[in-house]
């Protein structure tokens, strides 16, 4: 019976709400700390009240125990010594009426009477009170005789056997009261230490109760807030890790299930997007790699149809003629049957064809060499790599620079890499430019708008969609010297040919 309650209480539990599970939590653990709290301010409130009532006491008190038999005797001397009435020694000497004083002093204690922690206080304030009414009886009689003939003798014996023995007997009262108090201060500091040990006890006793009932509720609740969300973790890591088909069951009838049914439901939008998203992926590369290829053909077309018009108009018909078959040839390689992906013999044909070309307007001043070994002859390239490199080292290197250019294609391996080299003895670049135009290679520039550094951002950006982002062109130059161009291109066993 006890084990079926106890599951229907773990079963209420799960299916609480968020909400609920945390101001329970929250309630178990301000419950013993509020309790405690007003257990304090009940207990301590009013023994801090009586310790307070007795300070203030004991300073009213001191204040008369300090000035009260100083000024009452200085008044009255003077009064006798200059023949004042009492209310006449404020204007000429500058002192308190003695009168006042009394009455203040009256007052102070009689309320002190009241207020006194102790009967023993309280009988010491009623006889300073009695003391005072005969302190004035005596003032008033010295005030009515001060004046007249021959009372200066008896004022003066008034003033020390009845006025100086009196304000005595008030200060040793005075003392006496404010000892009363201090020992009922003390036994307010006894019983306040007593009763915080009582505290003390209580509060230890009252937690023991309390976190063991709340250390139940609290495993419980945390429990049934945090497997769940402990599963939720492991099956995101699993989707972290490419397990799509991880899947989560929560029972409980809360926020945490809507979160798995979400979870599941996400995990099963993922899986189809990512199968979208890798189709699509290989159609843009695709895509992406016909628009480059198309925008090198036109480059090239426009500069040899510049050739051809300044061929034509110089009357060299039969170069003409013969520049007209080279670039049907060179368009030939560059279709090559639809392929993206050609060899490197085919490549170096092209090369040679475009080569051949520019001789026809470039013949004293461009001479070039090719030096590829023939077992790197059937390595794949991607088509027209080499091409807008040669051109770069022509129009930009040789061209700008007085006599006969050399240019030298060049191919070696350098695992993992089958490098092919373009170098030209040209006019080189500063050292601003090459860095410009090694921003264009890397994909970190974006090309200027008068198609600066196109034809190797071009061939750079293509050799990345095909193979991968370790596969790059590197650039070296010197002014006045020349610039060689380095392809880093990957043999058969590391193509990633995008169909």
């Amino acid at each position: 019976m006890v084990r079926k309650a106890f599951l229907r209480f773990l079963t209420m539990i799960e299916n609480m709400n968020l909400t609920s599970k945390l101001a329970i939590m929250g309630g178990i653990l301000s419950i013993p700390f509020l309790a405690l709290s007003v257990f304090l301010l009940v207990m301590l409130g009013g023994l801090g009240e009586s310790y307070d009532s007795i300070v203030q006491n004991v300073t009213r008190a001191n204040v008369y125990n300090i000035h009260f038999k100083e000024d009452m005797d200085s008044v009255m001397y003077q009064m006798i010594a200059r023949s004042l009435g009492k209310n006449e020694v404020g204007s000429v000497v500058s002192m308190t009426n003695p009168g006042t004083m009394i009455d203040q002093a009256e007052a102070s204690f009689t309320m002190l009477e009241k207020s006194s922690s102790s009967p023993e206080a309280a009988q010491a304030a009623a006889r300073l009170c009695k003391l005072l009414t005969t302190l004035r009886r005596h003032v008033d009689e010295i005030d009515g005789s001060v004046k007249q003939t021959g009372s200066y003798e008896d004022n003066m014996e008034r003033l020390e056997t009845d006025i100086r023995i009196i304000t005595q007997l008030i200060q040793e009262r005075i003392t006496e009261y404010i000892s009363f108090e201090t020992q009922s201060m003390g036994e307010i500091r006894e019983k306040t230490m007593s009763e915080r040990a009582k505290v003390v006890r209580m509060a230890v006793l009252l937690f023991i109760l309390v976190i063991a009932v709340a250390a139940v509720f609290l495993i419980l609740i945390t429990r049934s807030i945090t497997r769940p969300v402990r599963r939720l973790c492991d099956a995101a890591e699993e989707i972290g890790q490419g397990h799509f088909d991880t899947r989560i069951n929560i029972a409980a009838n809360n926020e945490l299930s809507i979160v798995g049914d979400s979870f599941n439901r996400m995990a099963q939008q993922v899986t189809a997007l990512i199968g979208d998203i890798r189709e699509e992926q290989i159609y843009n590369r695709n895509m992406e790699q016909k628009l480059l290829q198309a925008q090198i053909n036109p480059h090239f077309l426009y500069n040899t149809l510049d050739n051809i018009l300044w061929l034509s108009e110089a009357g060299r018909k039969e170069d003409v003629q013969a520049l007209v078959m080279s670039l049907s040839q060179f368009f030939r390689t560059t279709l090559s049957g639809g392929r993206d992906i050609i060899t490197l013999r085919e490549e170096i044909s092209h090369v040679e064809a475009y080569l051949q070309i520019q001789k026809f307007r470039y013949r004293d001043i461009l001479s070039y060499e090719i030096h590829v070994p023939e077992d790197l002859l059937e390595v794949p390239v991607i088509k027209m790599t080499l091409q807008p490199l040669v051109e770069n080292a022509l129009y930009h290197g040789i061209k700008n620079k007085r006599g006969m250019g050399l240019l030298k294609i060049t191919a070696y391996r350098q695992e993992p890499f089958v490098c092919i080299e373009v170098s030209d003895n040209g006019i080189g670049m500063k050292e601003k430019d090459l860095e410009a135009v090694q921003a264009l290679a890397s994909g970190s520039r974006e090309i200027e708008a008068d198609n600066t550094g196109f034809g190797i951002a071009n061939a750079a950006q293509r050799l990345r969609l095909n193979f991968g982002e370790q596969y790059v062109i590197r650039i070296d130059s010197t002014y006045t010297e020349g610039t060689t161009v380095t392809v880093y291109n990957p043999g058969k066993q590391d193509q990633k040919k995008v169909d």
